[in-house]
This record gives C-alpha cells, sequence and structure tokens, in this order.
C-alpha cells in the first residue's frame, strides 16, 4: 500500500489548482494556499507538510517553517532562491525540468533569423514606408536587407548539453541545417549528442576553442559557481574573429552588464541578446535598453504552465510514494542549478 504523503502547495500560477485533476493526486491530501503564508491556516499546513509545491521565492523563505518537510518541488527550473533565502539544506528539491527546451529552442532560432533576415532593418523601412527591394542600391553594392547569411554556412554553439541545450542544438541542427557545436565541463560523448546534431563538444578547458568556432552563441547554463562570471573579463575576445550574437537563455551572471558593453565596444559580439540579467528586473537606468546591439526580453524565453506542473509533480509524486527521496527525477545539484557545465 502507497503511503499518502501530507502535500502543501504554495504557487502562485495561474490555474495551477484547476489543473490539479490528475488521478494520482486522488488518494493525496493537499493543502492549497496561494495568498498570505502568515495567516494561522497557511503556518499550520506549513508545520504539517512533507512535501511542498511551489516557486523558488516563495518557499524559500518558508522552509524553515516546515519541520517535516523531505521533498521540496520547485515549479521553475532554477532553484537559487532555495539557496539564497534559507540556509537549510536537510531536503531534497527538484527541479521543473523537460519541458522548456522546446519553446526555448523556438526563442533561440526567432533571434537568430530576426539577425539574418534583418527583421528590425526592415520594420524600421516599413515605419517610414520605404520600398527597398532586392535589387536596391545604397550606394556602391546591394543594400544592407537584402544581404544574408544562409544557415547551413554558420555555426551555432551551445553553452549547456542539458535537456534545454539538446534540443536548441536538436532544432538548429536538424530543422535548419547549422552546424552546431557543444560545450561542458565533461565533453566525453553521449547519446544525446548524437541524437541532437552536435558535431563536435568541447571541454571547458577549451572554451577559448569553442568560442572562436560560433557565428551563434547560446547560454543556457544556470547560476553556479563554475557558471558565475564564465564569460566575463576578456574571455570573449577569443569571439573577434567571427563576431557572433550572443543569446543568453540561463542566468544574468554569466557575464556583467559591463562586460557585455565591452565586448560589443571592443568588436567581440555583433549584438547580444539577454533574456536574464544580474539583476531582474532591468533597471530603467541600465544603458543595455537603449543600446542599438542589444536586445532585451523580460526573462520570458520560456514561462512555466499549469499542465508542466501538474505532469512533472504526478510523475515525481508517484516515485516518492514508491521509492522515497531516492527515486525522484530532476534533483536539484548542491550548486543550486540542475544541469551545470
Amino acid at each position: 500500500m502507497m503511503r499518502r504523503p501530507v502535500v502543501c502547495v504554495v504557487s502562485r500560477i495561474a490555474g495551477l489548482q484547476e489543473s490539479f485533476v490528475a488521478p494520482a493526486f486522488s488518494s493525496v491530501s493537499i493543502d492549497w494556499h496561494t495568498g498570505s503564508l502568515d495567516t494561522p491556516e497557511a503556518l499550520t499546513a506549513l508545520s504539517r507538510c512533507e512535501v511542498l509545491v511551489g516557486e523558488p521565492a516563495v518557499c524559500g523563505p518558508v522552509v524553515d517553517q516546515c519541520p517535516n518537510l523531505k521533498w521540496l518541488q520547485s515549479t521553475f527550473a532554477g532553484c537559487n532562491q532555495l539557496l539564497t533565502d534559507s540556509t537549510r539544506r536537510d531536503y531534497t528539491a527538484t527541479r521543473l525540468a523537460g519541458c522548456f527546451g522546446p519553446d526555448m529552442a523556438e526563442y533561440c532560432m526567432l533571434h537568430i533569423l530576426a539577425q539574418e533576415r534583418h527583421f528590425c532593418a526592415l520594420r524600421d523601412l516599413q515605419q517610414r514606408s520605404k520600398w527597398e527591394g532586392a535589387r536596391s542600391t545604397t550606394g556602391p553594392g546591394l543594400s544592407s536587407t537584402s544581404t544574408y547569411r544562409r544557415l547551413p554556412t554558420l555555426t551555432l554553439g551551445v553553452l549547456g548539453l542539458g535537456d534545454i541545450g539538446s534540443e536548441i542544438s536538436r532544432m538548429a541542427a536538424t530543422g535548419h541545417r547549422m552546424r552546431v557545436v557543444g560545450c561542458r565541463r565533461d565533453a566525453s560523448p553521449r547519446a544525446s549528442d548524437a541524437a541532437s546534431g552536435v558535431a563536435h563538444v568541447y571541454p571547458l578547458e577549451q572554451l577559448a576553442a569553442f568560442l572562436s568556432q560560433c557565428d551563434y552563441l547560446v547560454s543556457v547554463l544556470p547560476s553556479t559557481p563554475n557558471s558565475r562570471g564564465l564569460l566575463g573579463g576578456d574571455t570573449l575576445s577569443a569571439c573577434a574573429q567571427r563576431r557572433p550574437v550572443l543569446i543568453n537563455v540561463g542566468r544574468g551572471d554569466l557575464l556583467s552588464e559591463a562586460a557585455i558593453l565591452a565586448a560589443l565596444e571592443n568588436g567581440w559580439l555583433r549584438h547580444y541578446v539577454g533574456d536574464v540579467f544580474e539583476i531582474e528586473p532591468l533597471p530603467s537606468t541600465s544603458a543595455l535598453w537603449s543600446h542599438p546591439d542589444v536586445t532585451v526580453t523580460p526573462h520570458n524565453s520560456a514561462v512555466t504552465s499549469a499542465n508542466d506542473v501538474v505532469e512533472a509533480f504526478a510523475d515525481n509524486l508517484q516515485r516518492y510514494t514508491e521509492g522515497g527521496v531516492g527515486a525522484l527525477l530532476h534533483v536539484r545539484d548542491d550548486a543550486g542549478g540542475g544541469q551545470g557545465i
């Protein structure tokens, strides 16, 4: 007979409670608290729960009030706030994983295609009611909007080859015929590399060689001691010959704002696409907002859906009731991330 763990859900994700209709939850006691966690009812639920479900920013400050906590299911991929908002480490935390890859791959390909096909310049021409056709000229030669590189001639470098990085690689390699190279701490061959169309994997010790190959560079790295500041300083000088576009969908502390601006000013990067930043929301005073070679998006390359949480939690809940925390999938590592470098 399977155990019936007491579950407390504190997630603020819209529609999540309505989505908790899977048969896996029919025999589980679930307390829902999506408002204040300072009420007597919420504090009682936290004190008795064995399993906690919610966003890291919500769960981090309250795990100390859960003396019976054994497992925390994050509704996000990143779990860093569980580490920064509490010193407690005597429970197992699992990330939401396996669902963000396609969305992030679409985001990356959107920006690659927008760059190669001069989307912003064409939009500007439209706003000025100016026709600049394929045979138009602006002085000698063709206009800038009528020249582009075909994607099969370009190399995409993926920094971090977990489930998300592998999906980005697969979409670029098999969907758009780009050459894809990867970089991670352990460059030993994996079946997922071949399945994702990755032509070569560089070890972290050869980061400069990896960077020198890239026409586009995507980072999906979580925030860990190994990844923080990894592309800071003059590291990106290795990109000077190809001047790639850097797309950061991992974490903002991969490199500082000053490092981004320096890389653009020095010509090491052609453009920077940032979905994540050191400080979020990005302050209105940041120079990145108005820089002509920077694209800013508000951390929305992939967003959590209620169905994603339900499916992941239902699977892990069955594993937990049958085999305890040792059977859980996507356990957060000691650095707070999941698949680092």
